[in-house]
This record gives structure tokens, sequence and C-alpha cells, in this order.
């Protein structure tokens, strides 16, 4: 045949199939365009100067991978759903005289044609949003803003190539199709019925199993100490194999349940919703589960995101509960004698003063200074009682133990121990408590210290004392806000009158080397009314000091600045709720195109239905009824099984803001809720436009 012929009734079957392959060029478009936004930003020299430069690109990255990935299915859905509709006609073609290879040329030029509009038009409006996605990350920062706009080449050659492999793809699938049927199953293929499942009671059992049993893992997850990444993608497995099973099952035995009411099933509106609902239930139960994981993913990351950005100046002071500082860090055994004297941090203390005097200040009475000592290290808690001699590689090497920080095994758990000075902790606490030299008492968050002593490293034991005042909260304890977060374990505070003399000694300089990995710290913190530039000239003398140590043995120095910091996280907070508002909008767009579909694809399959309807005497108004009672029952209930998955799952999205640092579940709270109205709102707009669709194909036919 002439070649462009081919190429002419390729053309033609897009022109009218123009209700079909509008919405798959659009999903097209948006997925390159979305891809493309998010290739261009981590490539973009604007986002490589901001703060958190290092995480930035990395996360961009991560978003146009994620995004190339999703158009996969996504993409194949909308195809399929379109295909199916145009075998009748590729089958009256087979008839007419084409084989199967004069089709596979057509449906080659039409996926070609598919893919040049798509994607081209996906990355011109990619270039176009491109640096308003770039104004609006930098507005997010408070940066100074470019408005220069250029076109990315890599970017744009990215996506040609990912969205050309992923269009190979579907045609590959299009002809299996194809080639898999007879010209008599083409033609009849939009009114094949689709078998309910023959296993009703087994899946349906088994999806509640395992929509249970990833509520019951999130629920018994209490702490961050007992929280990995095996946890959560474990309770996501659960999730979706269960609400696939659910929703398939569940429209068996809904049916099956209704068409036995017969006071219920044989009235007009219900008989036809049920019916149709019956003849299409595997088809029904899958799209609809796809609807209700990808809006479960759009509650969750829009929950998870604004509150990260709502509650990220809290988790700054959190961090860092001073302006700057400098902490030394000295391991068990190594110039122990020179720290418990104060000759190696007298120097360093005298010179931080120093640049404190000669600072271009305006208000030198506002500093405040703070010389902190303190050790830490790793700890037994056996029977409720603290033994700081226990040697740590019996349980490091334990075959079977994934990870060794918040390592629990029967009465034994494994805490990360903060020791304090009393004088440290009176500062810190504006207390006035008094400990005898053989006296302690504990701090600990999720349990009260029961024990009358603590097992010291050289066997010696240190009394509790029973008499000191109300025991403050450790994140009251403003100390090493940073390193409070840094480890797997449970952190609890030692406090003691003298911690060289408690854990010095052989004993004490052994820790290191039986994996307690005690050190010994120095903590120089400054509060200060200055300006940002102020303090960071000071901070700037700061890193030149640490960096100046003399030859020979010296401490570990590490200077901070918690406007630079501030800025990091901030940074990190404004790329993640930037990200995740990219792809909350894709993922509303791919459902409400999944909706669109699923009622165009069952609108056209209802036409003859319900034109048979009309002749026997159903009216207009019955017709709507019939549609709006099926349309609530189908579309509203991914929407409920979503708000029961985020409420039952918001105890993982607190474990995981609590990673970050952020511990403030009320505000998680507001945050889900308001999430969850705002996308009801957007979800209810959505079924109004598709419902509307599906009654005026239906309707075509009369």
């Amino acid at each position: 045949m002439n070649r462009r012929l081919y190429l002419r009734l390729a053309w033609t079957g897009i022109r009218k199939n123009k209700q079909l392959y509008d919405p798959y060029l659009f999903a097209g478009s948006v997925m390159a365009a979305v891809f493309y936004i998010f290739h261009f930003l981590s490539l973009s020299e604007v986002v490589k100067s901001l703060p958190g430069r290092e995480v930035l690109p990395v996360m961009f990255s991560a978003g146009a991978a994620a995004a190339g990935l999703f158009s996969v299915p996504f993409l194949f859905y909308t195809n399929s759903s379109l295909i199916r509709r145009r075998k009748k006609e590729l089958g009256l073609y087979n008839i007419l005289g084409m084989n199967k290879r004069n089709i596979f040329s057509i449906l080659l030029r039409e996926t070609l044609i598919s893919y040049a509009i798509a994607v081209l038009t996906g990355i011109v409006v990619g270039v176009l949003f491109s640096k308003l996605a770039e104004l609006i990350l930098v507005n997010i920062m408070d940066r100074q803003v470019n408005y220069r706009i250029y076109v990315e080449w890599r970017s744009v050659l990215t996506a040609l190539l990912v969205f050309g492999a992923i269009y190979l793809l579907i045609l590959l699938n299009s002809l299996r199709q194809i080639r898999n049927q007879n010209p008599i199953e083409l033609l009849h293929s939009d009114s094949a019925g689709e078998r309910p499942p023959k296993s009703r009671w087994f899946p349906a059992i088994l999806s509640l199993a395992l929509i249970l049993a990833a509520y019951g893992l999130s629920a018994s997850l209490k702490a961050v100490e007992e929280f990995e990444l095996s946890n959560l993608a474990l309770i996501g497995i659960l999730l979706i194999g269960g609400t696939f099973l659910f929703f398939i099952c569940a429209s068996v035995y809904l049916c099956r349940l209704l068409q036995g009411n017969k006071r219920y099933y044989y009235k007009t509106a219900h008989f036809v919703t049920v019916s149709t609902m019956s003849y299409r239930m595997k088809r029904n139960g899958a799209s609809l589960a796809a609807i209700c994981i990808l809006v479960t993913l759009v509650l969750v990351a829009c929950s998870f995101s604004v509150t990260f950005y709502a509650g990220s100046m809290d988790a700054i002071e959190k961090m860092y509960p001073y302006d700057m500082g400098v902490r030394m860090e000295i391991p068990a055994g190594y110039m122990e004698e020179e720290m418990a004297s104060g000759a190696c941090t007298d120097r360093y203390r005298s010179e931080m003063e120093k640049i404190l005097e000669n600072a271009d200040v305006q208000d030198k009475d506002s500093i405040e200074t703070y010389s902190l000592h303190s050790a830490d290290m790793l700890a037994m808690l056996v029977d409720g009682r603290l033994d700081l001699g226990r040697d740590m590689r019996d349980a490091w090497f334990t075959p079977g133990i994934s990870s060794f920080p918040g390592w629990e095994e029967g009465n034994e758990k494994i805490v990360w121990l903060h020791v304090l000075p009393l004088d440290t902790y009176n500062l810190l606490c504006r207390t006035s408590e008094t400990l005898k030299a053989d006296e302690a008492f504990v701090i600990a968050d999720s349990f009260d210290y029961q024990a009358e002593d603590v097992i010291l490293p050289d066997g010696g034991k240190l009394k509790i004392d029973k008499t000191a005042g109300k025991v403050p909260k450790i994140r009251d304890v403003r100390l090493k806000g940073e390193a409070l977060t840094a480890h797997g374990c449970e952190n609890v505070f030692l406090v003691v009158s003298n911690p060289y003399e408690a854990l010095g000694g052989a004993a004490g300089r052994d820790l290191y080397a039986r994996a307690n990995y005690m050190a010994y710290h120095w903590e120089y913190y400054v509060n200060m009314k200055a300006s940002d530039e102020e303090q960071k000239d000071i901070y700037r003398q700061m890193e030149e000091l640490a960096a100046s140590q003399p030859e020979g043995r010296t401490p570990d120095l590490e200077c901070f600045l918690k406007l630079e910091k501030g800025e990091r996280y901030y940074a990190l907070a404004g790329g993640l709720l930037f990200l995740a508002l990219i792809m909350d909008f894709l993922f509303i767009v791919v459902t409400a195109l999944i909706m669109y579909y699923k009622q165009i694809s069952e609108g056209y399959e209802d036409q003859r239905r319900f034109a048979v309807m009309r002749k026997i005497g159903m009216t207009k108004k019955e017709i709507k009824r019939s549609i709006y009672s099926q349309m609530v029952m189908v579309f509203f209930l991914p929407l409920l099984v979503a708000g029961v998955h985020l409420i039952f799952t918001s105890n993982v999205v607190y474990l995981i803001q609590q990673m970050a640092v952020l511990d403030d579940r009320p505000l998680m709270i507001k945050c889900m809720i308001v999430s969850s109205l705002v996308f009801a709102v957007i979800y209810a707009g959505v079924y109004a436009l598709t419902s509307r669709t599906y009654y005026n194909i239906v309707n075509r036919a009369q």
C-alpha cells in the first residue's frame, strides 16, 4: 500500500477519535513537561547557587526519575483505554482487506504522531514554565531573582530519549494486543464482558489481612529508633497489594450482595448501576484501586511537605539552640588529662573571647557565651538499669541483627548516653541541683528510671539521687541539638558531679575499643543580637581559628553558624515543598485522566444499553439518577478509603518528621485536615466533570 495512505489513515484515526486522543496527548505533554522542568532544575546554575545546593539538584534529579518512571504505567493505561475503543475500527480495516502488517504500519504512524505532538508540546511548555518554577523556588527561599529564560538542551535531549523509549514500549504493547486477536474478536472487543474472579473468598480475606497488617505495622512503630526504610517499603507494598485486592474483591461481593437484595436491586436506578458494575467488576476494581493509591500519595506527600515547611523554623531552633559555636571532640583515652584539666580548651576559649571582644557588633552587651563539658557513649539498659561498662561488641556482631542503632533484645536495650557535669546541667536548665561525688540522676523521655544505681565502666556504682527536683524532658536540655538526632537509638542523659572522675581511668579509656565509642566534648556557644553579616564575620574568624591548630596531638574541632545551617534546612524544606506540589499536581492530573478515561470507555459501552432502556420506557430523569447513583458509589469510595489509609499511616508520617527534628503532631494533624479538605474539593470538581461527560455520551444515542 501507499505509505502516504498509511499516514493519512493514521492522522484521520487521531482526528476522528479526538475525544479519546486529546486526553492521551494532554497526558503525554504533562508528563514530558514535568520531566523537563525537574531535569532543568537539577542542572540549573541558579539552583546550584541556593542554600542547600548539595541536596536540591539530587532532589530534582530524583523527581525527574520519578516522573519518568510514573509515566510508564500511566501512559500504558491511557493507551490501553484508547486501543480498546479503536479495536472495532481496526477490525473493520482487517475485514476490508488490510492484513495485520498494514494495521501495524498505521499504528506505527499514529504512535509517531502522538509522540511528536505530546513530547514536543510538553518540552515547549516545560521551557516556558521551567523559569516560572525556578522563580517560585527562589521566591520560597527569599533569594535574588534572575529573569533570564533559556533552553537546557541536555534536558530536551534526555526528555526525547526517555519518552521515545516509553512510546516504543507503548507501540509494542498495542501491536501485541492486535496480533493476538482475529477480526471478529476485534469487532466485538468493546462489548466483551469480564468474568468475575473465581476464588472470591480467599483474595477478599487476603486483602483485609494485607491492609490490617500495614495498619498494624504502622501503629507498632513507637519511636524513631525503631523506624527503618524497609518498614516504609513494606507498609507501602502491603497497602498497595491490599488495596488492589480489596477493590477487586469488594466490587464482586458488593454486586452479589446487592443483587441478592431484591427490594434494592429491582429499582430502576439501582438495577442498571449494579448490573453494569457486575459486568465490568474486575476492571472497575483495578482502576478504583489505582485512583485510591494516587489519592493516598497526594494526601501523604502534601501533608508531609506542608508540615515540614511550616515547622522548619521550630526544627532549626531545636537542632541549633545557639547562634553559633565550636564543638571539640576527644575519644576516650586520647588527650583525656588535657581535657579534664582544661589545658586543651582554655586556649580556644580565650581566643574565642578575643574574637567576640574585637567583633564589630553594635550591641555587644547582647553577647552571651556558654562553655560546656560533656561526654557521649553507647550504654546498655539491662532490666531498666544503666550499665556503662558493657562490652558493645557482643551486640554489634550478634548474627541476625540488621543494624546496630536502636538494637533491642529481650530485657536489653542500647541507648545513646550523654553524660553531663552538674554545673553544665544547672546552667542549661537554670536549676540549682546538688549531687555528692557518688550520686547521679537520669533524664529520659520514654521511661522513668526506677533503678537504684548506675554501673560504671570500672564496676563501681553511682547511686540515683531521688531528691533531685522535677527532671525536664530531653528536648528542654539545650545541648548539641543536632547531635541528639544523629544516632539511631534513644537518647538518655546522665548527670554526675564530674564525668572525668566517673568515666576516667583504665576502664574508661578502654570504652572506645569495646565499641562503646565514648568521647569527651567541650562546647563553646554564643548568642547575640547582631546582623547576618556581623554573625558571618565572627563565624569566619572562628573557622580560621579552628583551622589554625598547632602540629602534634590536637583535638577535632567543628564550628557551626545557625544562620547558615538554617538557610540550608529552610532550602531543603522549600525544595521538598516545591517538589511535592509538582508531584501532587502530576498525581491529580493522572487521577483526573484515569477517571475521565474510565467514564468515556464505560459511557460508550453503556450507550446501547441505555438506548434499549429508553425504548422500553426509561426516562432521561431515571437515566440521570442511575448515573448519579453509580458515580457516587464508585468514585467517592476511593476517596474514603484513601482517607482511612492516611489516618492509619499518619504515625509513619510523624516518625519521618521526627527524623527531620520536627516534633509537632498538632501541626501535622492540621496540615492533614486542610490538605484532605482541599483535595476533596478538587476531587469533587473532577467527579462533576467526568459524570457530565459520561451522561453526554450515554445520551448521544438518544
